[in-house]
Parts: structure tokens; sequence; C-alpha cells
């Protein structure tokens, strides 16, 4: 041994480690894994290490600067509008700090990402613990159930995204899938066909979360093909390892695969729900439930490692045995998730990047003029294996009547590869059956791969053209008697009485043209793909667990109380941030005219205290109002709004009316509550006194029109249809004698209608806006809902359908 490795092997056993005569590399316990300072070689220079050779602040230095490189990436991506998923940005970083291993070996950069040694690579180790979580968390956030929800287009389409390509590949290079070609082996050949032709569910899932569509009608197309795609690529991989490998070694494969999965579905299931129906609802599983089923995760990566299969299918079979959402499946992930995906995975993605090779990279760029070279060879079965799948990708959509240009986006998502492929490629370096210059060039077609194509998709695809109206629909264009269609949402099982109450009291449901579609909105916890559910009125049994147990119940009594409303029922599980999506889709799929949504408040019985306030449900009423396809409403419910013990309650309603189209939709569903016999009608004209006696404009113009079409009726009540408008008008001077005349009333009225703009930029609401708390609900519904206000009355804030597109 020289003087110099002698010296650093000396240097090395100061923190216990320690290289015995025959080269054998040793540790001893306890051994040391953070330095004695900063200045710790100054005393004895010759003596002691420098902070980076301690395992400790190595893994520290190393998680920060790729902490630091991959968000870099990220945001400028981000900054450029390019929507490049996360996971491409922690491999461009790996690619960045590649070309770092040919400078000298004395700079920080080598003794931190390359040390020459034999010790330990701490975050290697880590990279690889957080490769086996996040097998198991896709596992844990993948809904089984998607695949009874499959319908046969997608099947078909999946199956031939998969098996065409292959055949093609098999046409085109014969017999080189056995015998190999210059550079390759045949084993790489047929590696690099199937990878090709496969499309990995998680990965095509985890593109579409990212490219904002899996909310989308097209998105769940898009993943239920992708799910019949990749169990037909896993079909393939296992009749491919039965005919490719030793008989006795696959049925030694096979049998210990079968076992493993006849234990996940007949012992690890049922414990795992068990443990769910001892928990109490709301009350988290206990911990050591959780530990138990992590170190399961890590035993089953090993038992498939050690029967030569791919070991990620271990943790990510048995994370599909993990009931999903609360409380089980939705406490791994909130526990695991983010520090799994935002610390430790960075690092398993970022150092498989620092093997390529620069130098040989460019040398076989310069014999792609001359078709020769490995690289040309592998770029040859990638080129022709991707135009094979993106070709037959497209057909079956199209015909299927889906436009051209959805059809190839479609393939193109299809055809996306990214950490699933990655970590195939990887494993299959490991396992010696690929050479370390081919990962380099696939590598780099990951990187191309899903850097490009989400590019290109975005570009292509334009999501927001979905909800698009071509129709006006809103109460004002409905006749009186007319059908109306009510989208009515539910976040909460306190919003149900509220809605109920809301309904029974102020439409006519005995003799009712009502078609009412509660949409019950549950986040995203648990599950990797948002889940939309049509209940269909099916009858639910108390005691049992269900998403939408208490709706259930409730609006199926509703239901059979008032026979004549037609009532429908669905269940979405989104992320909050596209909860306003879902109900978009469901408003214009059942052509509603209004959509109603609860005050993200809830107050307690004697109105003094709020009980509860959800800002996440107010941002998705405040995007619901941005580009709603019909009419919106917000609906404050304070109390029970007609006292029980009146046996023929009069329903008292104050429409408020200064002006605007929001106010004239508010009149408009007061006429409507009209033809209830029990509903008494009052309309409360504020009129700024600069614009006393006033009439210009068109807008103006269809005020007075709207409040004659009121009034019209006034004496005319043979027929029993509408009851007596009260019509009063009042002079204000500013926001001032607004909130006393609103203050005034208050008590008098079980529910007040307001237009969400009404009085905006006149004297009727001077000086109140600058107290404006909450702006969904506008000036005046905001007076209203606040606590200097005598909270009596529900409060219901409408807002006009905005736009209608021009066909």
């Amino acid at each position: 041994m020289d003087s110099f490795n002698a010296t650093f092997w000396n240097e090395l056993s100061l923190r216990g480690y320690s290289i015995t005569d025959d080269g054998k590399f040793c540790e001893k316990q306890p051994i040391l894994v953070n330095s004695f300072g900063v200045w710790e070689k100054n005393p004895i220079p010759s003596q002691g290490l420098l902070i980076w050779d301690y395992d400790l602040p190595q893994l520290e230095a190393v998680i920060v600067l790729v902490l630091c490189l991959w968000n870099f990436f990220y945001f400028l991506l981000k900054k450029i509008r390019l929507p490049v998923p996360r996971i491409t940005s922690m491999m461009l970083a790996g690619a960045a700090v590649s070309q770092t291993s040919l400078l000298p070996n004395d700079w920080l950069v080598q003794r931190i990402f390359f040390p020459d040694d034999l010790r330990p690579k701490i975050p290697d180790t880590l990279g690889a613990f957080a490769f086996v979580f996040y097998w198991f968390l896709e596992g844990v956030k993948m809904d089984v159930g998607m695949i009874r929800r499959t319908g046969s287009k997608a099947v078909f389409t999946g199956i031939v995204t998969v098996l065409f390509p292959i055949f093609t590949a098999n046409i085109v290079f014969g017999s080189l899938r056995e015998t190999g070609g210059k550079n390759l082996t045949g084993v790489e050949y047929r590696t690099m066909i199937f990878m090709q032709s496969i499309s990995a569910f998680t990965g095509i899932s985890r593109l579409i979360r990212d490219l904002e569509i899996d909310h989308s009608e097209f998105g769940r197309i898009v993943l239920s093909t992708a799910m019949v795609a990749d169990a037909t690529g896993v079909g393939i991989n296992v009749v491919a390892i039965f005919a490719w490998s030793d008989w006795r070694v696959s049925a030694v494969q096979g049998v210990g695969v079968f076992g493993y999965v006849m234990v996940l579905i007949w012992i690890f299931r049922p414990l795992m729900l068990m443990v769910v129906r001892r928990t109490p609802e709301e009350k988290a599983v206990k911990e050591y439930v959780i530990y138990i089923i992590i170190i399961l995760s890590f035993f089953s990566f090993e038992y498939l490692k050690m029967l030569h299969f791919f070991p990620a299918i271990g943790p990510f079979l048995l994370g599909l045995c993990v009931p999903h959402g609360p409380p089980l499946g939705s406490a791994l992930i909130q526990k695991f998730e983010s520090f799994n995906t935002g610390i430790l995975l960075p690092l398993f993605l970022f150092f498989p990047m620092l093997q390529i090779d620069g130098p040989w990279l460019v040398e076989e760029v310069q014999k792609l003029r001359h078709s020769e070279g490995q690289m040309y060879e592998a770029l040859t079965i990638i080129v022709v294996v991707s135009a094979a799948k993106i070709f037959f990708t497209t057909i079956p959509p199209l015909l299927a009547k889906m436009p051209l240009t959805d059809s190839f986006v479609m393939s193109l998502i299809l055809s996306n590869k990214g950490f699933v492929e990655m970590c195939y490629f990887m494993y299959a370096v490991e396992k010696q059956t690929l050479q370390v210059k081919s990962f380099t060039t696939l590598a780099l077609m990951i990187l191309f791969s899903s850097t490009v194509l989400p590019v290109v998709i975005h570009y292509l695809y334009d999501g927001s053209k979905r909800f698009i109206c071509f129709q006006k629909r809103n109460l004002m264009s409905l006749k009186l008697g007319s059908e109306m269609k009510f989208l009515t949402c539910i976040h909460k099982s306190d919003h149900i009485a509220g809605v109920i109450n809301f309904l029974e009291q102020f439409f006519p449901l005995e003799d009712s043209t009502l078609h009412c579609y509660v949409l019950n909105l549950i986040e995203l916890v648990g599950l990797e793909n948002p889940v939309f559910i049509s209940h269909q009125m099916q009858k639910a049994e108390p005691g049992h667990r269900s998403y939408s147990t208490n709706v259930l119940i409730a609006f199926d009594k509703f239901k059979h109380y008032w026979k004549s409303i037609s009532v429908e029922l669905f269940t979405s599980i989104s992320n909050p941030k596209y909860m306003h999506q879902e109900i978009y889709s469901l408003a214009l799929d059942k052509q509603a005219s209004f959509i109603m949504l609860p005050f993200h408040k809830i107050w307690s019985l004697d109105q003094t205290t709020v009980v509860s306030e959800d800002v996440i449900r107010r941002k998705v009423n405040i995007n619901v109002l941005r580009q709603a396809p019909c009419s919106v409403g917000i609906l404050v419910h304070r109390q029970q709004m007609v006292s029980p013990q009146k046996r023929n309650p009069t329903l008292k309603v104050c429409a408020i009316f200064v002006g605007g189209k929001d106010d004239r939709e508010a009149l408009a569903m007061g006429k409507h509550m009209m033809r209830n016999q029990n509903v008494s009608l009052t309309v409360l004209k504020l009129i700024p006194r600069t614009l006393v006696g006033m009439t210009t404009g068109w807008d103006q113009m269809l005020d007075m029109e709207e409040l004659k079409e009121t009034t019209r009726n006034n004496s005319a009540l043979s027929e029993g249809e509408q009851n007596y408008v009260e019509y009063v008008e009042e002079t204000v001077d500013d926001g001032s004698d607004t909130s006393r005349i609103l203050l005034s009333m208050a008590i008098t009225f079980d529910l007040f209608v307001v237009g969400r703009r009404t009085g905006m930029g006149t004297d009727v609401t001077r000086a109140l806006s600058e107290w404006t708390e909450f702006d969904e609900l506008g000036v005046i519904g905001d007076l209203l809902v606040s606590s200097d206000f005598p909270q009596r009355g529900s409060v219901l804030v409408v807002q006009q359908q905005q736009n209608v597109a021009c066909r």
C-alpha cells in the first residue's frame, strides 16, 4: 500500500473504519458519523478528516445540493412556461453534475459526489430506500376499482398500444432479438423493445397529474387505457420470462410470486380491513400498524429480489392491498409522501444520471453520420418502436369518434417514458443484462421524452375549452313553471340540512319541475387519481363506512317524501385545487341552470360563534365563480328557515335590487320561489340619490323591465299561481344609509336574495366596500353575514352566468 493510501486509511480509522491486510473493508462499532468540528485538521494537519469525509455532513451536503439543483431547474423551466414534471428536473440535476466527474480529484465537488474509496455510500442507500418507498406508496394511491369501470374501448386501445409495437419490432429486427447486433446483445434488444412498447400506469398517472388534466374526462380515459396497457405489459413480461429462461428457474419464480400474491390476498388484505373496521371513525390508526406495514414493504422487496424478479413489484403489490382513503391509506400518504418525494427520491434519480459518460456520447454522436455505433443501434430500436406505438395507439380512439388532435395527444401520453422505465433499466444494469453505455443512451432518451413530450402535449391539448358553454343557462332565461335543473354541492354533513331545508321551503315540490343533482365533494387523500361515482340514489345502510353514507341516506328520504322531485347523487373524490372542474363538468353534462354552493362558514345553533371555517372550501367557491358554465349561488344557511311550530308558515323573502345582471338573476330566483304559495316576496330597490329619476342605458332598461315583470301579476291572483309582491323603494346617499335600512329590516325576513355585484361602484356601497371580508359574497352579501348584522335570516348570493361562447 503506497504512502498516500496508508495516510488516507490512517485518517479513516479515526472515525471507526479500517482495512485489513487482505484488502477487506471493515467498520468498527460504534462508528463516528459526525465530525469533531470544521477546524478538525487545523491543530494537527497530518491527522483528522475534512468535514466532508464524515457520513452525516456529506449526506447533508448532498441532500442540500441536490435539493437546490433540481428546484432550480424546476422553477427555471416553470418560469419560461415549460410544463416539465418534477421528476424530469431531478434527472436534469444529475445530468448537469455528471460531467464534474472529469474534474481533478482534489476538487470539492469530487470529494462530495465521487469519493474514490470503499466507504458505504449513504446517499445512494437513502436513494434506494426512497425507491422502495415510492413503489409502495404508488400502490397505496392506486385505485384498483378503476379496472371495473374501464370501458371496452379503453380495453381495446390498451391492448393495441402494447402488442402492435412489439409485433412491428419483431418483424423489423427479426433474429437480432436472439443473436444481438454488432454492439448490443439479444437480451438488450428484447429489453429495449419491451420497455419502449409498454405504458406504465404509475408514470402516466404522474404525467397526467403534472399536466393538470387528471380531472377531465379525457384524463380518465387515458388512465383507464394505461391501466389496461400496464396489465397487458405485465402479462407479456411473465410469458417472456417463461419463454427465455430455464423452465426450472421460471417454475420457481412463478410459484414464489403466486404464493406471495395469495398471502397478500388471503392474509394481509383481511388483516388491514380488520384494522380499518376496528379504528373508530375520525380517529387515526395506531402508530405500530403503520410501522409494521412499512417493514413489510421492505421485506417484500427483498423477497422478490431473492426470486430474481423485478423487486419493485413486491412493495407495489403490498401497497395495492392497503385499503385506500382514511384511516389507513390516507395516514400512510400524509406521513411519508411529501418527505419521500421531496427529499429522498431526488437522490435516487440524481445518482444514476451521474453515470452519463460525456466523452463517449460525443464519440457516438460522430458515428451516427456513418450509421454505426452502439448509440445508433439503440436509437434505431427506440425510433422504430416509438413510431409504431404512436401510430397504432392513435387509430382506436379515432375509430371511437375521438377528435384527431385528442387521439394523437393520447398516443403521445401513452408513449411517454419516465420513472418506471428508468427503474427497470437500472435494475437491468445491476443484473448485468444491460451495458452501462447502453444505459447512458436510454437515460438520455428518457430525459428527452420526459422533457419534450409534456411540452408538446401542453400546447396541443387545451383543457379549458371543455368548459365553454354555447347556451344561456340562467334563471332569467327560464319561463315560470318550466324545468329547473339545480346542481347542489355538499362538502360536509353539516351542509345537508341547509340544502334540503332550502329546497323544501322555497320551491313548490308538490307539483315540481325541479331536477336536483347533488354532488358530494371529498378531498382526495391516500389515492393517486380522482374518483367520480354516480350513486343513482342507491340506498345506504346506517353504520356502513362509505364516502357518502350520510348524504345518501338524507337525500334518499328527501326523494321518497317528495316523489315529484328528481334527485341524482354523485360523489367526487378529488384534489381541492381542481374540485371546480368536477363541478363544471357535471353542470355541463346535466345542462344545469344553477349551481348552489355552501358557504365555508358554519355557525352554532345560537348563531353566536363560528364552529367551522374551511379555507379550502372557500377557494373552491371562488374558483367556481370565475368560469362557471351557468348561474351560481352561495347559500349562507344560518338556522331553520321557518319555525317548525307553524302549521302553514309564511316564508318571507327579500330580494335586494340595485341594478345589473346579478340583481336581475336574484329577482328571477325570487319569481321562481313565488310559485310556492307559502312564500311572500319583498323587492327592496335601493336607489342612489344621484340617480333618482334617471333611466338611461340598455342595462337600466332591462332592470325596469324585470321589475315590471315581477310586479305585473299583483292584481291577478285568481289562479293562485303567484303571491302578492311587495315593492319598496329606498333612496340612499352612501353605504351607511344602506346599512341602516338593512339593519332595520333584518329580523323581518327568513331569506335574503342578493346579486353578488349588487351596487358595486355606486353610492349604495360607498364606504362599505372597504370593509368587505368575503369578496365572493359581494359588498351587500358580506354585510348581511357580518358579525354586526342580526343573524336571523339566511342569505343566498347569486351570480348570473358570465360568459356564453358563440359557435
